[in-house]
């Protein structure tokens, strides 16, 4: 819009002489609309980065917290990178890389799952309780949080074997808990792979 400078009044961008006053508007400049995010004040962008920063150190400690702590939501994310790595969705032809190649894959999967998924679930748990808990004892895991300084949190989990009495018999070493779980996570990279080579075959036979 282009203001006159004679009456202030408003006119049209393609307009040379005001309609309302008759005055030239040949070398009025032409007054651009602010957008949306400039007419946002210094005070307000204060509090909004700084609401925005809270938001995602919440995020990161809240997701930390939970994968450490909340059994079954490391192993359905890692499952699910799984299943997108591995091709079976979204669907990718079965490939013969190379024993070496598919050893690196299934490698770095496994170990991303023995280190970050460490609490397991019902499931993955169960070879745990049948390797190292004595008969009529079952397994418990819980985790023990500290922070040894400001702004330092340290979890570690705690796999102990109880008998029917409540009373706690052993305690896992979590070196052994994390082999187990290596294992698990090879077999489970080999099973994706098998999956997408099945589904594969019965998309191209029908």
């Amino acid at each position: 819009m282009k203001t006159c400078t004679h009456c202030h009044k408003d006119n049209p961008d393609d307009f040379n002489y005001c309609r309302y006053c008759g005055a030239d508007l040949t070398y009025v400049s032409v007054n651009k609309v602010k957008s949306f995010w400039k007419k946002i004040p210094a005070w307000a962008w204060i509090i909004i980065i700084v609401a925005a920063v809270a938001g995602i150190l919440f995020a990161l400690i809240g997701s930390f917290i939970a994968v450490t702590t909340i059994e079954g939501i490391a192993s359905i994310v890692l499952l699910v990178l799984g299943i997108i790595g591995f091709g079976v969705a979204p669907l990718r032809k079965p490939e013969n890389p190379g024993s070496f190649t598919r050893a690196i894959g299934l490698s770095f999967f496994a170990l991303m799952g023995a280190t970050v998924d460490q609490p397991g679930n019902i499931i993955y748990n169960q070879p745990v309780e049948i390797c190292f808990c004595d008969q009529g004892t079952s397994l418990n895991r819980d985790e023990n949080i500290s922070n040894p300084m400001p702004g330092t949190t340290i979890v570690q989990q705690d796999f102990t074997c109880f008998d029917e009495m409540g009373n706690p018999v052993k305690s896992i070493n979590m070196f052994a808990v994390l082999g187990i779980r290596f294992l698990e996570y090879v077999l489970l990279g080999y099973l994706l792979i098998a999956i997408r080579s099945l589904i594969w075959k019965l998309r191209n036979n029908t």
